[in-house]
């Protein structure tokens, strides 16, 4: 199932990413999701089923049926609600289909999960940080445990700004000369990406830099009491609400520097990527996943997570000094392209497969 989030563009990215490597790829999923525009571009195989019931019966069985009719090799599953029935299809099918499950979220697996998941499938976490959790909680061979990064499409960010990134500049009120910060993620509660940090932040940048302009853009239940927030810091004139876009190489070239002051769970940071791509600097919380995704001092910094003060003197470095932002943000789009790359992420994702149908 796809809904919008990282996770899903991790996995429309691998796809994309097998899908160049020449290999056969279908791409499953129920109707009525969040992307499934994005996934008719991909040019491969789609098997859109209508949406299931809670015990997703009928699911499992059309996938079994799928496996059996396409000699499928590996059936892989990223969200944590496919993860059993992509197992008990594969073993439904009567192949010699191998389930695979990517972890994507710090959290554990339920109970049942901690107890069967290796002893059903091999399972791949997206960080070490990821993994760490998963060896601490899993029980099972833990040979069929694994840790592979995922990977973005380069190609979709630009190092120069676009005329449409200016129109979006222009749509929110950014001149040329205000140096915009954004954080650019979910808006759960209670604390999203460290949204409410980032303002008081902002609130102390803006007696001190003028120009400095700030955004959060997402969506999620904080939409109310950020704005709140907002008012309530005398950030009205300088700091806005952007609904989430799925615009976001448009949206990341419009910003100067993209902060993500994560104060909760947080397996990676698949948007810093994204940023450093777009040849943005970075300012980043300390925080489980988060500093495997790019290297502390050459591509941003790394602050210690809730810590207002320290998130204000990493922004206000950034808002003096042009030079190193422009620094940070070549070092980093050259630091994804040779190693988080939609095609690395393929290719080290195919490597495993080929280990698990030979083994």
């Amino acid at each position: 199932m796809l809904n919008g989030g990282g996770t899903d563009n991790q996995t429309l990215e691998l796809t994309a990413g097998l899908r160049d490597l020449g290999h056969h790829v279908t791409l499953a999923f129920t109707a009525g999701n969040g992307w499934e525009s994005r996934a008719h571009t991909l040019r491969v195989p789609l098997e859109i089923w209508p949406s299931v019931g809670p015990f997703k019966l009928k699911m499992i069985g059309q996938l079994a049926r799928f496996i059996r009719k396409n000699q499928v090799d590996i059936v892989h599953a990223h969200q944590g609600r496919d993860y059993w029935p992509t197992i008990l299809a594969a073993r439904l099918s009567g192949s010699r289909a191998h389930a695979v499950i990517s972890r994507h979220l710090m959290t554990p697996p339920r109970k049942f999960s901690r107890l069967m998941l290796l002893s059903m499938c091999h399972v791949v976490a997206v960080s070490a940080a990821v993994k760490n959790v998963l060896k601490e909680h899993l029980m099972g061979p833990q040979t069929k445990l694994h840790q592979i990064y995922g990977g973005i499409d380069l190609e979709r960010f630009e190092t120069t700004r676009s005329p449409a990134a200016w129109e979006f500049r222009r749509k929110h009120g950014w001149e040329t000369e205000h140096i915009v910060f954004g954080v650019v993620g979910t808006l759960h509660l209670p604390r999203g990406k460290g949204q409410f940090e980032f303002l008081a932040a902002a609130a102390q940048i803006k007696k001190l830099v003028p120009n400095a302009r700030f955004t959060l853009i997402g969506r999620g239940g904080m939409e109310t009491h950020l704005q709140k927030r907002i008012e309530e810091l005398g950030l009205g004139e300088v700091a806005s609400l952007i609904p989430f876009t799925e615009q976001i190489p448009i949206a990341m070239s419009a910003l100067d520097v993209l902060a993500l002051p994560a104060v909760t769970g947080e397996a990676l940071g698949l948007v810093l990527w994204e940023a450093m791509a777009s040849q943005k600097p970075i300012i980043a919380s300390r925080l489980h996943g988060i500093p495997e995704a790019f290297v502390a001092d050459e591509h941003g910094f790394l602050v210690e997570p809730g810590n207002v003060d320290e998130l204000t003197q990493a922004m206000h470095r950034m808002l003096l000094d042009p030079g190193l932002r422009n620094k940070f943000g070549v070092a980093g789009r050259e630091h994804v392209l040779q190693n988080f790359s939609r095609q690395k992420h393929a290719e080290r994702m195919v490597a495993l497969y080929r280990t698990i149908v030979t083994s």
